[in-house]
């Protein structure tokens, strides 16, 4: 997958290479999940996704649940705010005013030493400095990116293919979009 222009700012990079560990990688276009296979391995977990080392309590089924709905909350507004909000009110959270030059911003860090309440205190910062709405996910391949585009409307992961066989998924839904309207003016004539 390219990351170029993809990673998000500050700690939300964290949050977007979690949700990654799931993926349809566009040369195979088969699912990969290395969620499973970071979670054993406490080496492959510092260095392929977090210094941060998960709790006892993270066990794998409660990450991946987290990872599902993180990802289904991606981009929407308030499509997923149930899931999110159920995440939420299980974490141990804590909230603090913050005075940055005077203006106060809210800060939320966990109140434990959970990879899912790092995750979440995460997400929640993002909520409120209006971050998380750019964090997306493609449209074709599901992988999660940053949306640094000036209006936040970009939809795929990437519009040129990265290499001879690369696949560009925003390019293949034009070239499918097109051909689909194509043939509609086909059959009207």
């Amino acid at each position: 997958m390219q990351t170029h222009n993809q990673a998000a700012p500050g700690e939300l990079e964290s949050v977007r290479r979690f949700i990654n560990t799931w993926s349809i990688p566009n040369q195979t276009r088969i699912e990969t999940d290395s969620l499973p296979l970071l979670v054993s391995d406490p080496d492959a977990w510092r260095s392929d996704l977090s210094l941060h080392p998960r709790h006892h309590s993270d066990s794998l089924h409660k990450l991946l649940a987290l990872r599902s709905d993180l990802r289904k909350s991606c981009g929407s507004s308030d499509a997923n705010s149930k899931q999110l909000n159920a995440w939420f009110s299980r974490a141990a959270l804590s909230v603090r005013v913050e005075s940055v030059e005077a203006v106060p911003k809210l800060n939320v860090t966990p109140a434990d030493e959970t990879y899912v309440g790092h995750l979440l205190a995460i997400v929640a910062n993002a909520i409120a400095s209006g971050a998380w709405s750019r964090l997306k996910t493609c449209d074709d391949c599901q992988w999660a990116f940053y949306d640094h585009t000036r209006n936040a409307s970009k939809r795929w992961c990437g519009m040129t293919k990265g290499g001879p066989n690369g696949r560009a998924c925003g390019t293949i839904a034009k070239v499918s979009a097109f051909r689909s309207r194509k043939a509609a003016r086909a059959n009207t004539d």
